[in-house]
């Protein structure tokens, strides 16, 4: 005898949407309940923005993979109306769709996946704020720990590459990416094991 999926509670779903002007499958577990929770009452209504059939919420984990949901909400979809594809990612709310409120030339590039790196601007960021949930300026740098766990650092890029430097060498090498290098100003996001730079 063989499964039957109509009462197996476990869905799979697949759903594409346009990234970066390429297409990307995703095949995802559908959770109901879940669903209802990220997906308003006008995507549901008009789908989703571009081409594809993704939701919002799995177009953002897919290219957020190592971010729990609340880190997630540090970042909004940065959408391209007129090509009607998904560029990436920016530090901002989002609207009805995932897409950013208020779009602008910053974009979000994960640019590190050293655990070692990440801890250390973690450590630097809980210690900077005593280890609670807020934010402090220092040294023309503004670092936030996030209660979602984010620890955000923000400033122009001097200031940002001169506090790396305090932590070692391993942090500063975020810096090297393209966001980091054209931007004047930079957020640096360490969520998980990942650390993404925000020009701005």
């Amino acid at each position: 005898m063989g499964i039957d999926l109509t009462r197996n509670e476990t869905q799979i779903n697949t759903c594409s949407f346009s990234n970066q002007g390429q297409t990307k499958h995703i095949t995802y577990t559908y959770d109901p309940d879940y669903d209802i929770d990220h997906t308003s009452l006008r995507e549901t209504l008009r789908g989703p923005r571009g081409d594809g059939d993704c939701p919002s919420y799995i177009m953002h984990a897919s290219l957020t993979p190592d971010m729990t949901a609340a880190q997630r909400g540090l970042f909004c979809l940065d959408y391209d109306r007129n090509a009607k594809t998904y560029t990436g990612l920016q530090l901002g709310e989002a609207n009805a769709y995932g897409i950013c409120n208020s779009p602008s030339r910053s974009a979000c590039e994960r640019v590190n996946d050293s655990k070692n790196a990440a801890m250390a601007i973690a450590g630097f960021t809980g210690g900077t704020v005593a280890g609670t949930v807020g934010a402090t300026s220092t040294a023309g740098v503004t670092v936030v720990a996030h209660s979602s766990g984010a620890a955000i650092l923000t400033g122009s890029s001097g200031y940002i590459a001169g506090t790396l430097g305090t932590i070692g060498t391993t942090a500063l090498g975020v810096l090297t990416g393209p966001v980091a290098m054209a931007a004047a100003a930079v957020s640096v996001v360490v969520v998980g094991g990942a650390v993404y730079v925000c020009s701005a």
